[in-house]
């Protein structure tokens, strides 16, 4: 079987009063050096937990990209609703939240840098369609969102994107698949988090 790699990641508790955990990490660290079966290939989970700030991020993810020839890339932040949402695009501009560093951590102009990619990128994944294979294997809280947030996911996403069209296409490599899911708040979760887990690996599959 061929081998390919996934690049999978979570974030770190944030916000205040700073929870103990994060869900997108405890649902993304469930998958860490898994092999999942894709037809006649495997695919091999590399998963990393992110930081909840700036420039770190903007430094920690086009590093994770350069290290590996990943097929797929997913992103995984803890969303407010309750149902799973898979984004669909990320905009360059408009990050004025604050990360966990408090004052300041906020990224120069309030954009992504280090691109010179269009305001607004989306994923090559076509997102209703895969919304609507989920639904067949029993996932029936799943959506498209159009809104990730204009935070630190919304940040990561557009930095993997811009990644994909520009660090591969220069290393002669085809651009990762590159998606963005948000899982709900496990107070407002239909899904535990062994399913959250079965969720993002038929993603991958």
């Amino acid at each position: 079987m061929e081998l390919k790699h996934a690049l999978i990641t979570g974030f770190e508790p944030f916000g205040k009063p700073r929870p103990s955990d994060n869900r997108s990490w405890e649902t993304v660290r469930q998958l860490a050096g898994e092999r999942i079966v894709v037809g006649d290939e495997t695919v091999l989970c590399h998963c990393f937990e992110l930081p909840v700030s700036y420039n770190p991020v903007s430094e920690l993810v086009p590093r994770l990209h350069r290290g590996e020839k990943y097929s797929l890339v997913i992103h995984c932040g803890a969303g407010l609703s309750g149902k799973v949402e898979i984004e669909q695009l990320a905009h360059r501009t408009g990050y004025i939240k604050q990360g966990n560093s408090g004052e300041g951590d906020v990224p120069v102009g309030n954009c992504v840098p280090n691109y010179s990619t269009p305001d607004i990128l989306r994923t090559s994944v076509n997102v209703d369609g895969l919304r609507a294979t989920l639904a067949t294997k029993g996932w029936a809280h799943v959506e498209a969102s159009q809104d990730a947030g204009r935070y630190l996911c919304e940040f990561t996403y557009y930095t993997s994107l811009a990644e994909a069209q520009t660090t591969y296409l220069g290393r002669q490599l085809s651009p990762p698949l590159t998606l963005f899911v948000h899982v709900p708040p496990k107070e407002r979760d239909p899904y535990d988090d062994a399913e959250l887990a079965e969720i993002m690996r038929d993603i991958v599959r």
